[in-house]
C-alpha cells in the first residue's frame, strides 16, 4: 500500500522470508509468493499461482483467498478489480490470517514485490500495463519494454538492442498572458520611444523595478503590445472643459 498511514512502526519492513530466501535467482525473481507454513520467498513474476488479495476499510482488513492460478501482474489486476488489491501484510498476526486461508502445502501471491522497472527520466514505476505471461525476461536480458498496439497497447520485456518505432513525449508549459498599462510623463527628453533600442532599455528598466517592488520571476518575459496602428505609444488625450 502507497499511503504510509496503513502502517505503524516497522510493518513497512515486516518480511518473513524462508532461509535463503529472497536470492532472485538467475535475477528474475522479482515477485513475493506465501507458503502454507506461514514463509514468504521470492519468485518469477510469470509463474502462474493462486492468491491472497485484501479487502481494506479504514484500518480494518480482511483478506480473501482467491482460488485461480494467475501471474502476479493477473493476480494484482484481479485484487484491485474486485477488491482494495494484493495482500500487504504487516504483521505476524495478519500473517498467521494469510497462512490459515492458504490449503496445506499451498503456496499464493502477496502483493509484495521488486520494482525492478523504472521510467527513463527517473520517475518511480506504479502503473502497469503487462500482457499476460508478461515481463518473462526470457534468458534473462529482456530489460527494456515495448508496447504492443495490436494488443490494446500491452507491454512486453524485451532485450534492448532490439531496434523498433519509438514514441517521444514533451512536456508543455503552461503559458498565460497579463497585460498592464504603463503611463510615461514627458520630461523633455528627447528619446525616441519608437527607436526599438530605447523601447528593449526601457523593458529591461520596468522589468528591474517589477523585480525589486513586486518579486518578478526571473522566467517572467516582457513585451510590447502594439495598437491596430502598428504604434506602441499614444500621447493621452485629455478631456475637454
Amino acid at each position: 500500500m502507497s499511503n504510509s498511514s496503513f502502517y505503524n512502526n516497522e510493518e513497512t519492513v515486516f518480511r518473513p522470508w524462508n532461509y535463503p530466501e529472497p536470492n532472485n535467482y538467475l535475477g528474475i525473481e522479482h515477485c513475493t509468493v506465501k507458503a502454507s507454513n506461514g514463509n514468504w520467498n521470492d519468485e518469477k513474476c510469470a509463474v502462474p499461482h493462486k492468491a491472497v488479495c485484501m479487502d481494506v476499510k479504514g484500518q480494518n482488513v480482511t483478506f480473501v483467498f482467491v482460488n485461480n492460478l494467475m501471474n502476479w501482474a493477473e493476480a494484482q489486476s484481479y485484487c484491485r478489480a474486485s477488491y482494495t488489491d494484493l495482500a500487504s501484510v504487516r504483521n505476524m498476526a495478519e500473517n498467521q490470517q494469510v497462512q490459515n486461508l492458504v490449503p496445506a502445502g499451498g503456496i499464493v501471491w502477496i502483493g509484495l514485490y521488486r520494482d525492478s522497472w523504472k521510467w527513463s527520466d527517473g520517475r518511480k514505476y506504479s502503473f502497469s500495463h503487462w500482457s499476460a505471461s508478461e515481463p518473462n525476461n526470457i534468458d534473462g536480458n529482456e530489460l527494456c519494454v515495448v508496447a504492443h498496439f495490436n494488443n490494446s497497447g500491452r507491454w512486453e520485456d524485451c532485450g534492448c538492442e532490439d531496434k523498433r518505432p519509438f514514441i517521444c513525449y514533451k512536456l508543455l508549459k503552461v503559458v498565460s498572458k497579463q497585460v498592464i498599462k504603463v503611463r510615461l510623463q514627458y520630461t523633455g527628453s528627447n528619446l525616441n520611444l519608437s527607436d526599438e533600442a530605447v523601447q528593449n532599455d526601457m523593458l529591461v528598466k520596468i522589468k528591474q523595478q517589477m523585480k525589486k517592488t513586486q518579486g518578478l520571476d526571473d522566467n517572467i518575459q516582457l513585451s510590447w503590445r502594439k495598437q491596430p496602428d502598428g504604434k506602441i505609444f499614444h500621447k493621452e488625450q485629455k478631456d475637454e472643459l
